[in-house]
């Protein structure tokens, strides 16, 4: 059982919203979670007056929010008072606490495009694609000489998420234009795989007929969609759907409502622990 944490300062009544990274905060902790989980979203602008006068007044932790200002006026470095945050709160561990104040320094030094990279790689990540689209988006648009690696990679990223959103169609466009940018192999395989989910059954087979490259990478391709359907077969998601059909067919209503039912529980478990895991709530 971990050991219990000992809040401190008081519960806001205004929250302080965090611009960087979308999300409303109410106490010191939240704070403190937000930081260390977002760090690669974090820069000086994070770190402003408003934050440290939310800290004094909504948190009642007058003597931090002058520490920080204090910190602050002399130009302290966004690593340096993230920590002071930290360890003046004591909720992260010393391992979370180097983690966030290295990532702050390593962030520092570097241009505003690579941070930005960086940024919307974490963001991809972490799932929230429309933060990640928007900062994506900004450097396709705003670096004309952009090296053509990373518009591929740029172009591969955002192929993947519009994949993930079950939009095949502009998946498609993206991992094209990113094979085409760089001739990266990886791009051509998700590029023919987006084109396997959008196309009828026929459409396909009539598009890899005409094309040679695309009819030696379907082969591939066609190999891990059979690993993919071989572990769904063994898994337990198919063994309940299967177990469900009998109940059905065999008239077992009440066994087929119960086992509906322990399978609904078990999907809002899932959905819970993941909206902690996000959240932090």
């Amino acid at each position: 059982m971990n050991k219990p944490i000992l809040c401190i300062g008081t519960y806001a009544q205004t929250p302080f919203h965090m611009e960087k990274i979308g999300r409303n905060v109410y106490c010191i902790e939240e704070l403190c979670y937000c930081i260390v989980q977002n760090a690669f979203l974090i820069d000086e602008e994070s770190f402003g007056e408003d934050l440290f006068e939310w800290i004094g007044k909504e948190c009642s932790l007058v003597k931090l929010a002058d520490e920080l200002k204090g910190m602050a006026s002399k130009k302290c470095s966004v690593a340096s008072l993230a920590g002071t945050i930290l360890d003046y709160v004591g909720y992260n561990t010393r391992k979370e606490i180097e983690r966030t104040e290295s990532i702050l320094r390593d962030n520092a030094g570097m241009d505003i495009y690579s941070k930005k990279l960086a940024r919307a790689d974490f963001l991809m990540q972490s799932e929230k694609y429309s933060m990640a689209f928007k900062e994506y988006d900004f450097l396709l648009e705003n670096t004309p000489d952009i090296d053509l690696h990373i518009r591929s990679r740029i172009e591969h990223n955002e192929g993947v998420m519009y994949a993930r959103l079950f939009l095949f169609d502009r998946a498609a466009e993206l991992f094209l234009k990113a094979y085409e940018d760089e001739k990266n192999d990886e791009s051509y395989f998700q590029y023919l795989a987006a084109l396997r989910m959008k196309m009828t059954h026929e459409e396909y087979v009539a598009f890899i007929s005409e094309n040679k490259q695309a009819h030696e990478v379907s082969m591939e391709l066609e190999k891990k969609i059979n690993e993919y359907e071989e572990l769904f077969a063994a898994g337990d998601e198919n063994h309940v759907i299967g177990t469900l059909s009998v109940y059905k067919a065999e008239g077992k209503m009440h066994e087929y409502y119960e086992k509906i039912g322990e399978l609904t529980e078990n999907m809002k478990a899932k959905y819970r622990e993941t909206v902690r895991e996000k959240t932090g709530r």
